[in-house]
């Protein structure tokens, strides 16, 4: 899955820094004001991503990290890829509103049970409150995660636009994990690099296919 990513702050890249002021510029003009996230990015925060606009050109704009569940009860950060087409909520999206939100690194959580203790003294073990029905032993080991391909990545992800919000909401589409990595967890991002990311914009073509681009080998170290 993906809870959390990171941006960047210093030494930033062009295309990135061009991106959060293009959708700085518009974010100030629908809501009066500017607050594209940087660093460490939870859900319901405000980025800057990549869509294609009302007139067929691709720009960056900002968007709402999180569906609204239905019952009002918490947000989807995370859609399911293999499904999404199946689903009346995602449908629409997969179809017609895909977009991509560029980073540096994803973050993940590994759980261990404690009694077998770190793997060494560099191991930075983090004791999170644990999701219930874990064992209160266990321990959370937080990975920083990212394709071995050097350079922004792009996190796969549909928008939508819901009553009452100014701001489109976006949902982060997961896969299977990379086989580097499947220890960690048993879902990851859908991942493009630079030279894939135009294929998953392109709204005539078949998300499906658009996604066997995506990156499948990555690298990872704790966090």
């Amino acid at each position: 899955m993906c809870g959390r990513f990171f941006i960047a702050e210093e030494g930033e890249d062009a295309l990135l820094a061009m991106m959060i002021e293009e959708a700085s510029k518009r974010q100030r003009a629908i809501t009066g004001e500017s607050a594209i996230a940087r660093g460490e990015v939870f859900p319901s925060a405000t980025v800057a991503a990549f869509a294609m606009g009302r007139n067929g050109g691709i720009g960056s704009y900002p968007l709402q990290w999180g569906f609204h569940r239905p019952d009002g009860k918490g947000l989807i950060i995370n859609t399911r890829s293999e499904t999404a087409l199946e689903k009346p909520m995602f449908r629409a999206s997969m179809l017609e509103r895909r977009c991509l939100i560029p980073c540096s690194w994803y973050f993940e959580w590994e759980v261990r049970d404690a009694r077998s203790g770190p793997d060494g003294p560099s191991l930075q073990i983090q004791r999170d409150a644990l999701p219930r029905g874990k064992s209160k032993s266990a321990l959370k080991i937080r990975y920083a995660i990212r394709p071995r391909q050097a350079g922004l990545m792009y996190l796969a992800a549909i928008y939508r636009y819901e009553e009452g919000l100014r701001l489109p909401v976006f949902s982060v589409l997961t896969c299977e994990p990379a086989r580097e990595i499947a220890f960690i967890h048993d879902r990851m991002p859908v991942i493009f690099s630079d030279a894939t990311r135009r294929a998953w914009l392109d709204r005539g073509a078949d998300p499906r296919e658009a996604m066997k681009l995506c990156e499948k080998e990555m690298v990872f170290h704790t966090a």
